[in-house]
């Protein structure tokens, strides 16, 4: 299994061995269908699989709902950001080997299931582009690497 991050836009350009996984407190509406139920999951019509979203995660973002947006944000993204700042936090007391074992389960079913060959690889999704700093993504980088395990943003254009 392979761990990266990405944002909700590149969604359409995904492989069928990639699964998008959610991060974020609230959803586009297209991510579920627009079914309006966060735990619809579907297929969209490239094959590729939406819907799923790491709760234990969004568990950290509903605790850290400090985030005023960047056009209201008085502080340097990283670390005097509040929001961020407690986002790391919580992050820190998950247990990371439930985490890790969950993705590595939803990879090895998804790869059965689905009959793929290639590598899986778990995408954590943000709403902002890699050249936003107020975005969880450095922390959720950081929070990977920092136990053993590489995560690092998908490389773009996707091809």
């Amino acid at each position: 299994m392979i761990l990266r991050t990405s944002y909700y836009y590149q969604i359409r350009n995904f492989k069928r061995n990639w699964i998008p996984v959610s991060t974020t407190i609230s959803d586009p509406r297209w991510f579920h269908d627009f079914t309006g139920d966060y735990n619809h999951i579907f297929k969209d019509k490239r094959g590729i699989v939406n819907g799923i979203r790491c709760l234990p995660i969004i568990k950290c973002g509903k605790a850290a709902q400090g985030c005023k947006g960047p056009d209201l944000c008085q502080y340097t993204p990283a670390p005097a950001c509040p929001f961020l700042s407690s986002y790391r936090d919580n992050l820190a007391q998950l247990d990371f080997d439930t985490l890790l074992k969950d993705f590595s389960s939803l990879a090895l079913q998804y790869q059965i299931h689905e009959n793929i060959d290639d590598e899986i690889t778990i995408v954590l999704i943000v709403y902002e582009t890699p050249k936003n700093p107020c975005s969880e993504r450095q922390t959720l980088i950081n929070y990977f690497t920092s136990n053993g395990v590489e995560c690092k943003e998908l490389e773009y254009p996707i091809s």
